[in-house]
């Protein structure tokens, strides 16, 4: 994994955190654990996903935190 690649999945794992703690009413550590849950984390770093590279709104709805 380059620099930029884990770059890319902190911004889109940043924004992921702080689009479930605003839908979920939860702090840093709860929605950390529900996309651990829910296998985001995982799916996020792993590069053949591709979804590094996608959009923070795209991947909410992907992985199901649709907009409210």
């Amino acid at each position: 994994m380059t620099d930029k690649q884990r770059f890319l999945i902190y911004v889109k794992l940043g924004y992921l955190i702080a689009d479930v703690r605003k839908k979920n009413g939860v702090g840093v550590r709860e929605a950390v654990k529900i996309l651990l849950e829910k296998g985001v984390i995982g799916k996020l770093e792993n590069l053949e996903t591709g979804y590094y590279l996608e959009s923070g709104a795209y991947l909410s709805e992907v992985f199901g935190f649709p907009p409210p």
